[in-house]
């Protein structure tokens, strides 16, 4: 080879010291002169960014950080949240985004699990505020069907305390009615004003009773011979008291009560 074809940045003399540089380092510019000139750094630290190691276009070698955005395609619906919320509280995730072994990306990034994206809305729910689910209606009681799906995939995404929750039938706690009866004496005592967590019913009826009548007349006394004085006694002599018959309508009010125990759906809770 001849001194033409060696270029001025390959030659070194014997006093000299090349330092090599990796094609992929990223040198800053007042070292890179310092490497071509032969003269060492020094004790000067020299600091390589993450930007020296670009990423690899290839999906299969990526790897996350705890605090990357992740957006899932279940079923038919998207989803994006961290990587944290998917991996510490669910095993499926935990191990589909651990690295080690392909994770396929499709091509606009996204990520996808064939499972119900509606339900997975509940799931991701509870993997981003560990608060059990209630689903209750007041009318038509708890939800039992879509208790038993988000069991089902509870299950497979390896949400284990929810699923353990869903199987304990915790909800039951969650929720708590109480029923008080009390007879209202006429029609106009069935007004007034409830609040929203109770549901007040009123059922009329019909009842014979045996109502007291004054010898003298008296409407007052009717109904109660102890109103009747000593005028009332002269008349009535030794006869008996009278007594009719009558219908008199009673209404009966049923307060049903729905409490909802919210210290039931926080994990930890005793009852949860």
């Amino acid at each position: 080879m001849s001194e033409a074809d060696v270029s001025d940045d390959s030659r070194s003399s014997p006093d000299q010291v090349v330092f090599p540089v990796p094609p992929r380092l990223l040198v800053p510019p007042q070292l890179q002169e310092s490497l071509r000139s032969g003269d060492r750094p020094g004790s000067e630290e020299v600091f390589v960014s993450e930007e020296s190691f670009p990423p690899s276009a290839d999906p299969s070698t990526q790897t996350f950080r705890s605090d990357q955005q992740v957006t899932l395609q279940v079923g038919e619906r998207r989803f994006t949240t961290a990587k944290d919320t998917l991996t510490l509280g669910s095993s499926y995730f935990a191990s589909r985004l651990s690295g080690r072994w392909p994770y396929e990306a499709q091509a606009d990034g996204s990520y996808f699990v064939d499972a119900d994206g509606t339900i997975f809305e509940h799931i991701l729910r509870y993997l981003r505020h560990s608060v059990f689910p209630v689903y209750y209606d007041r009318v038509k009681g708890h939800d039992f069907g879509l208790y038993a799906a988000l069991l089902e995939q509870a299950r497979f995404f390896g949400v284990d305390n929810l699923a353990k929750w869903l199987e304990n039938k915790n909800y039951f706690k969650a929720v708590r009615t109480e029923h008080y009866a009390r007879l209202v004496r006429d029609v106009y005592s069935v007004n007034g004003a409830v609040s929203s967590d109770m549901e007040l019913e009123y059922h009329p009826s019909w009842i014979t009773e045996r109502v007291y009548v004054c010898p003298r007349g008296i409407g007052v006394h009717r109904g109660n011979p102890n109103a009747c004085g000593r005028a009332c006694k002269n008349i009535q002599g030794d006869a008996d008291n009278e007594y009719v018959k009558e219908q008199e309508l009673k209404i009966i009010a049923i307060e049903k009560k729905t409490i909802f125990v919210h210290e039931v759906c926080f994990e930890g809770s005793e009852n949860s």
